[in-house]
This record gives structure tokens, C-alpha cells and sequence, in this order.
């Protein structure tokens, strides 16, 4: 059973002549009594009969035009909604770590561009967990991506985990921390810890750790971009701890070691993306959680 099926049926049914139906539709007439024996086929019953000159529903007719009504009317309401959303020209506004920014997003961004041409994305770059349930409530955010151990629904929000990442601690392959075997954070003391911006998920990961162990390095500096602090890394001004995604290629194309602090166990971290939970998810906004979902 198919669309064309149903709708010449819907035609017959007014018409009561396939003839008629036939013009109307601009088919052949034998395609039109094709079409309606092959759904008389399907269904194992008759639809119409002839009496004398005379074409009329059955009972089994009547009964299933309705249902073919109900089906054609549902098909044209999911065609019409996706088609608005397809080629509506609205904004989605989005939050994200930079890193989630850099790495993850613009593949998601490309899937969605191909689903939907002419809607428009603001993605900006958040990294306090506070301000970004504080744009998730006031409406200036419609999804925040979130990089944490653990993220819970509250606050009106919805949270749904994306996938497991881990943190690895980096140096430059110069430096002398890569000739320690399995060192403690506390032996790592005398290097410059680089830190990524205050309140950022890694960054509080890393100095809960410190405080709860009583460690402090002797000297610290704070960079907000990922690539600076990298570029930071290897030229051997510190170490510093960050997504593996993160620094996958410099490690693969040897620019950055991990250092094996954690005795080869990763620091599990994972992502998460947020929607405030009254929010009207439209065929579009599910898709974009849907893409979100496949990428992470």
C-alpha cells in the first residue's frame, strides 16, 4: 500500500466512476482499476462493485475511507511540517566549550546544514556551568553542550549524556617530566601548571583533585584559548590537562606526551548537551539533538 494508492482511492470514492478518476488524476484508466485491484489485493476484500451502470462502495469501502482518510491527512500534516521547518529561516543559539566548539561541533553544524539549508546557528563559546544554566532558564540559549563528570537534570533543565571522553595531562616530548616513570601529581610540583578558563569543567576537575590531596605547584598560568595554550605546551613553558580529543593529532604527530600520572587509568569525563524542559522541541530541534547524539 502506497500514498498513490490511497489517493486514488480517495478519488474513486468521490468520483464513483474510474473514468472520472482517471482524468482527474491524469492517469490511464487502467491504471486507476490497477491501482485499486492491487489495493483490493492487499487488503483481501472488495472496495467497490458495479451494480448495473452503477459504481458503489462496499461496507469494507465505506469503513476504509475513512482510515484512508485519517492516513492521508496525517501523511500531508508530517510532509507540511517538515517541509516549513526545512526551509524556515530561523535561529537555533547554542552553547558550547571551546573545545566542544572546535572538535565536535562543526560536524554536527554540517549534518544539520544538509537537513536544513536555510536555518541559522550562533554558537557561543561558554565555559562556567552557573552561566549556562543561566541562559538555558532565561531563553538566550536553546541547547548547551557541557563536558563534566556528571551533569543531573534540575533547575527546569534536561540533560542528556552524548558520550565518554578522558583527560590526559601533556607536556612538550622536551620536557623532563616525560623521563619520570608513572610520577605522582605531587612530584610534578616544580613544573608550571597551564590552566584553562576559571570554571571551566576540566580546570575544576584538576584543582578539586589538588586541593583534596593538599597539592599546589609552585607556578600557574591561565590561558583561555585552547590552541594558545597548546602552542604553550610545546614549546615546554608547562603542562596541562585537557581532553584527549583535544590534543589526539599533536600527540600522534609527536608535539605533545601524555604524562602517565594516573598509572594508565583515564580520567573519565563525559559530554552532555542541556535544554531548558518546557521547551516546544520541533521536528527541527529534535533533529539537532538526534545529529548531536550520532556525532558525540
Amino acid at each position: 500500500m502506497d500514498m498513490k494508492q490511497l489517493t486514488t482511492f480517495q478519488v474513486a470514492c468521490k468520483t464513483l466512476n474510474f473514468t472520472k478518476s482517471a482524468e482527474i488524476l491524469n492517469y490511464a484508466q487502467s491504471s486507476v482499476t490497477s491501482q485499486i485491484k492491487s489495493l483490493e489485493s492487499e487488503l483481501g476484500v472488495n472496495l467497490f462493485e458495479r451494480l448495473g451502470n452503477k459504481l458503489v462502495l462496499t461496507p469494507f469501502g465505506e469503513k476504509f475511507q475513512v482510515y484512508a482518510d485519517t492516513i492521508t491527512t496525517q501523511y500531508q500534516s508530517a510532509i507540511d511540517e517538515i517541509n516549513y521547518d526545512k526551509n524556515m529561516t530561523s535561529t537555533i543559539v547554542v552553547g558550547a566549550t571551546e573545545s566542544q566548539c572546535t572538535y565536535k561541533l562543526p560536524e554536527v553544524l554540517k549534518e544539520l546544514k544538509i537537513l536544513f539549508p536555510n536555518v541559522g546557528v550562533i554558537v557561543k563559546p561558554v565555559h562556567k556551568y552557573s552561566e549556562i544554566q543561566s541562559e538555558l532558564q532565561s531563553g538566550e540559549l536553546d541547547f548547551a553542550f557541557m563536558f563534566g563528570e556528571d551533569i543531573d537534570d534540575g533547575n527546569n533543565l534536561k540533560v542528556s549524556k552524548l558520550s565518554k571522553g578522558s583527560l590526559v595531562l601533556v607536556a612538550s616530548p622536551v620536557s623532563k617530566t616525560t623521563e619520570l616513570d608513572n610520577p605522582k601529581l605531587e612530584e610534578l610540583i616544580e613544573e608550571t601548571l597551564i590552566l584553562t578558563a576559571k570554571g571551566c569543567s576540566y580546570r575544576n576537575l584538576l584543582e578539586d583533585m589538588l586541593l583534596e590531596h593538599e597539592i599546589k605547584f609552585n607556578s600557574t598560568f591561565e590561558i583561555t584559548n585552547i590552541e594558545t595554550l597548546k602552542n604553550c605546551v610545546k614549546s615546554d613553558l608547562g603542562i596541562a590537562l585537557l581532553p584527549y580529543e583535544v590534543v589526539k593529532d599533536e600527540v600522534e604527530r609527536n608535539e605533545l606526551s601524555i604524562i602517565d600520572w594516573s598509572k594508565g587509568k583515564d580520567q573519565e569525563i563525559y559530554h552532555f548537551i542541556s535544554w531548558h524542559k518546557d521547551k516546544n522541541l520541533t521536528p527541527l530541534l529534535n533533529t539537532f539533538i538526534s545529529i548531536s547524539e550520532s556525532v558525540f
